[in-house]
């Protein structure tokens, strides 16, 4: 599992050498795993560049994961409609571990749009979908997640403190949504909201995504936010 993880957007070809740096194997342990991994389909090898890269056979995997999880697949039309109406990109989001993860997603109808294919991945505790997954968490879990933060994660807030943001994850408990900026390139306004359970525990995210250039932060907040908390309570159990 670790050589099939070493594969990501930025490295979707690799050699053994690279496996085994990216994994921490040796050469000949990496070589092994690659080989019995091509062996079952799950890695496929370009001769000519003594590349390998991941095979289409690893999507059965992923989709027989994803068709089991009974609430996401019970969210799709209901998330749809909410992209309909937004215009937007609308995406399910659940929590493992430190991170974040995007179960369902539909894009955004836009050319320029904010784009979070299934699958991907996020440090949870700067992301408007994690705080909303994180806001039941107890101040000793957020204190020790904030300790393990790589500096680039932790850097993302900026001079807060440690109670700072813990504020401000148990004001998202409070105020029942998250909602972030970002600029990579072009702005972009996150919201979040939480999906509960039949016992009120937070089980996955609904996030909207849009680009600063059609909604604000007030504007999103105003016609965006609405939509998405009837959404949430729409898909929440009882």
């Amino acid at each position: 599992m670790r050589v099939l993880e070493a594969f990501d957007k930025s490295a979707s070809e690799l050699s053994i050498a690279d496996i085994a740096v990216r994994t921490g194997m040796g050469r000949s342990a990496a070589q092994r795993f690659v080989y019995t991994l091509c062996q079952l389909g799950y890695l496929r090898r370009h001769p000519a560049a003594r590349l390998y890269s991941l095979s289409t056979k690893l999507v059965g995997l992923v989709g027989g994961m994803l068709s089991a999880n009974a609430r996401l697949q019970a969210a799709y039309p209901v998330l749809s409609q909410l992209a309909q109406e937004t215009h937007e990109t609308v995406s399910w989001v659940e929590l493992d571990g430190d991170d974040i993860v995007v179960l369902g997603n539909i894009p955004s109808e836009h050319l320029a749009s904010v784009n979070l294919p299934v699958g991907s991945r996020f440090a949870a505790l700067p992301a408007s979908s994690g705080q909303v997954l994180l806001c039941q968490k107890s101040d000793a879990d957020l204190r020790a997640m904030l300790r393990r933060l790589a500096p680039a994660v932790r850097a993302r807030f900026g001079d807060r403190e440690d109670d700072d943001i813990i504020a401000l994850i148990e004001r998202t408990g409070s105020e029942g949504y998250s909602m972030t900026e970002k600029n990579l390139g072009q702005g972009s306004v996150s919201i979040s909201v939480p999906v509960f359970d039949h016992a009120g525990r937070v089980v996955a995210a609904i996030n909207l995504s849009t680009l600063s250039l059609r909604y604000d932060v007030e504007a999103a907040r105003r016609d965006l936010l609405p939509r998405a908390l009837h959404t949430a309570k729409a898909l929440s159990a009882g």
